[in-house]
């Protein structure tokens, strides 16, 4: 039946099915941008590894949401004995390590063909790199993009979660598409919209003198959600996930109520 929204869809982010997603829409965006992009550039996609050490907490005060799915810990008893000198041995708690469960997440560099020179990055935000310690590891690496030479393009569609860092405050609106040019710093363009909207098309810059590429994210959304199997993933018949505000959660049920009748 296909979603229910006509924009972004909340369910997929109050649902733990985002993950899934983010893959999708990556090689979707991807391939669609290949298919604009000029001979003499070449579109790929990389991956961001996280170390998820389990029971953190975000910056929400919710718990991260990838966690071991077991942790198996033995423990001896603890006790004390005396050695033949009368000094005393303690009996050691055996416990076991949790080992970091790498996260992977997808995210796209334009090169220049031949010489592989970046030219911009983009970048579909994700829970791991909005809250938590995964935020961190990505602001640092955010931070090395804007210090350098490469034009930086950011696409949150999560209503959770802090936003990026500017240093003024970002316009009124649920979602945010991000593009900073590498030449025109400290300045962003920045493109919002509402969860009653449609993703926008945006630019996606290349090299002087080439023209931006302009990519439609409403496709590149609507394509990645018929192709999946994500309106069997989420159970509407169940509560978004999250909290919301009041005027907001009246118009999700009303879509519900749309697509029951």
């Amino acid at each position: 039946m296909g979603s229910p929204f006509p924009g972004v869809d909340p369910f997929l982010e109050g649902q733990g099915v985002w993950h899934d997603f983010h893959h999708g829409f990556i090689f979707c965006w991807r391939e669609m941008l290949m298919r604009k992009l000029p001979s003499n550039y070449i579109a790929r996609v990389e991956e961001h590894v996280y170390l998820d050490r389990g029971g953190g907490e975000d910056a929400d005060d919710t718990i991260v949401q990838r966690i071991p799915d077991v942790l198996v810990e033995q423990r001896a008893e603890a006790g004390t004995a005396r050695d033949v000198s009368g000094a005393v041995t303690l009996k050691p708690t055996i416990v076991r390590h949790i080992i970091g469960d790498p996260i992977r997440e997808g995210y796209i560099e334009v090169v220049r063909r031949g010489d592989n020179t970046l030219v911009a990055v983009l970048e579909l935000l994700s829970p791991t790199n909005k809250r938590g310690v995964g935020r961190g590891e990505y602001l640092l690496k955010r931070d090395q993009i804007l210090r350098g030479p490469a034009h930086l393009v950011e696409v949150d569609m999560l209503l959770r979660g802090p936003r990026m860092p500017f240093r003024e405050g970002l316009p009124e609106g649920h979602y945010f598409a991000m593009i900073s040019r590498a030449d025109r710093r400290p300045e962003c363009e920045v493109f919002p919209w509402t969860v009653q909207d449609r993703p926008p098309a945006i630019p996606i810059p290349l090299e002087t003198p080439d023209a931006d590429v302009v990519i439609d994210l409403h496709q590149v959304y609507s394509t990645t959600f018929e192709r999946g199997p994500y309106d069997e993933l989420v159970r509407y018949d169940r509560p978004v996930g999250f909290p919301m505000a009041e005027d907001m959660q009246k118009w999700v049920g009303e879509r519900l109520s749309r697509r029951a009748s």
